[in-house]
């Protein structure tokens, strides 16, 4: 007969045994189950505006903590920097002339793939909040819950209309939002996240801010003073050349000719729009970190397009000028080793649906264009693009390599070159210059390529 000691003790150790086998295997489980995902959009978002860009006036505190956990994507491009196509793009992870969204107005092809509608045939919640710009609504796109959605372009922050999950705008359906856009969107959002889940999901939190009108609450209207908020670098009163978009609503927001302070004043409600969104985005990150969901979460936090403000003469986004193409793109992923803090290779908006599809294990469509970003966020540069084109309208076509732009301008067949390692702010047109020659031959001909065999591309 063992004695009692001795009996006691291999049940304490069976017991504990038990417990470390049990241990394991939860943490098996919890690595291999599939991540949840959120993504946040910003609407009218210069690429520069972030304090982890390297701006020291705007605030971004929520934002500059999301990038320290995870990487700042500093050259992220929409092939077309409108907000129509730009969200097609992110949807479908194609350009615009394969997804057939070239401008506002148009359907996603029935043949493009969508990433909401693979998540939730592999079984994610799929929920969404903020504006949807697109054709129909969220439920027809693969989304399976959502809450607060605004269906149209921009409207008054303070009088959001809203519609309820799988709802048309309408008589009966539309309701005016009782509080800031911001806030409406990132309250659905909370609660969505403090609400019980069975398995994995996706947020998709799309925002209106800092899009027109800029009326920020006015605790942050206040933080920016006109008088001394900069300038862009390269402000100019008018385009250096016609572009043909004053006519436009975005050119019509500030008088022709620009001046100082007509875009100071802007930019200064611009950035109290911006610490507003960003105020909003970090309780969405604390309600991840509440509910403990975080180290299981792919974030990606990434601008449609971006905005001139007063750069090259241009008050909107309807330009190939970095100010028009070029937007944020932040991504944390705690599950995945990352390289440096910053990556600095050709990205673009139509990779966030193979980015998605990568980390949540589901097939990549063999019709996406885009390239996940894991490879790169891991540091690994074996994937970078040499090149990225953009539309548009009827009016430009461009091509960027890391160093140099093309732009074609269709209607006055005007060429624009920049150097953009020695001119990041495109000041100095190259084109005809005989010492770039070669180089602006080279880009005419790879645009043309691209352009080749699609009628108005």
């Amino acid at each position: 007969m063992i004695p009692r000691a001795d009996r006691d003790f291999l049940v304490s150790l069976a017991i504990a045994g038990a417990l470390v086998t049990a241990c394991n295997g939860a943490a098996r489980s919890a690595e291999t189950q599939r991540p949840n995902v959120v993504v946040l959009i910003s609407d009218d978002h210069h690429h520069g505006a972030l304090g982890c860009a390297g701006n020291t006036v705007v605030r971004t505190p929520q934002l500059d903590r999301l990038a320290a956990g995870g990487v700042h994507f500093t050259h992220c491009f929409t092939p077309n920097p409108i907000c129509t196509p730009s969200r097609a793009c992110i949807l479908t992870g194609q350009d615009s002339w394969t997804n057939g969204v070239t401008f506002f107005g148009k359907p996603i092809a029935a043949a493009s793939p969508q990433w909401p509608k693979l998540l939730s045939s592999a079984g994610y919640e799929t929920f969404f909040t903020g504006k949807w710009h697109n054709e129909g609504v969220p439920a027809e796109h693969g989304f399976t819950s959502g809450a607060n959605i605004f269906v149209g372009g921009m409207s008054n922050h303070a009088q959001v209309p809203l519609v309820n999950f799988g709802e048309r705008p309408g008589p009966k359906t539309t309701r005016t939002g009782t509080g800031f856009s911001s806030e409406l969107f990132a309250d659905a959002a909370v609660n969505f996240l403090n609400s019980e889940h069975h398995g994995p999901f996706c947020l998709y939190a799309a925002f209106t801010a800092p899009h027109d009108p800029r009326m920020p609450p006015a605790e942050f209207a206040a933080m920016y003073s006109a008088e001394t908020v900069p300038l862009p670098p390269n402000f100019m009163p008018q385009p250096p050349l016609e572009l043909y978009i004053s006519g436009i609503r975005d050119e019509k927001l500030l008088p022709f000719p620009r001046t100082e302070a007509d875009v100071r004043r802007e930019t200064a409600l611009y950035y109290g729009m911006l610490t507003h969104l960003d105020r909003q985005i970090g309780r969405i990150l604390d309600a991840l970190d509440e509910q403990h969901l975080a180290q299981d979460t792919l974030v990606i936090f990434v601008g449609d397009h971006g905005l001139s403000l007063g750069a090259h003469g241009v008050v909107g986004k309807q330009t190939l000028y970095e100010e028009g193409v070029r937007t944020p793109l932040i991504v944390r992923y705690p599950r995945l080793n990352r390289g440096p803090s910053e990556c600095h290779d050709l990205t673009s908006l139509i990779d966030i649906f193979p980015t998605i599809c990568e980390a949540a294990g589901v097939a990549i469509p063999a019709n996406v264009e885009g390239r996940s970003l894991l490879t790169a966020y891991r540091g690994d540069a074996s994937a970078a693009r040499s090149e990225l084109f953009a539309t548009y309208h009827d009016l430009q076509r461009s091509v960027r390599t890391t160093q140099f732009k093309l732009i074609a301008h269709l209607r006055s067949h005007a060429i624009e070159l920049f150097d953009l390692t020695h001119d990041p702010f495109e000041m100095k047109n190259l084109a005809g210059d005989s010492a770039h020659a070669d180089v602006q031959k080279r880009l005419e001909a790879r645009l043309a390529a691209w352009r080749a065999g699609t009628p108005g591309k």
